[in-house]
């Protein structure tokens, strides 16, 4: 995404989230903490005025992961809450690509935390 041309990104990280997930039996007992990191990019010239609505606003991001991904049913996928979020970023029409990373941290004892990382430009 750091093709030639201005461009702007706005990331939320580190985003702590309680999900029901996974595919082993142990990982179905209770939820486990998720970390996500989201960028949103697009072409920009610079901040030209116009408040909140001309900008990338990571807080619908936010509000997503915290209420909506606690209350999802099981998920056996990272893929799965990948797309969804993916689905998200590109319902802000000026969001042209993102990139969305999610870790597992809780799911091995021995500090191997698995992660996912999707990259995606909107179609079109």
């Amino acid at each position: 995404m750091r093709e030639a041309g201005d461009r702007q990104c706005v990331a939320l990280r580190n985003v702590a989230v309680p999900v029901r997930l996974g595919l082993l039996e142990r990982e179905r007992a209770a939820p486990q903490t998720v970390i996500v990191d989201v960028e949103l990019w697009r072409r920009h010239r610079g901040y030209r005025g116009g408040g909140l609505a001309e900008c990338l606003d990571y807080d619908r991001i936010h509000r997503h992961l915290t209420e909506v991904w606690p209350r999802r049913p099981h998920t056996g996928l990272l893929e799965e809450l990948a797309e969804d979020l993916i689905a998200v970023c590109f319902a802000d029409p000026k969001v042209e690509a993102c990139r969305v990373r999610i870790r597992k941290p809780e799911v091995y004892g021995d500090g191997a935390v698995p992660e996912l990382e999707v990259v995606r430009r909107r179609p079109g």
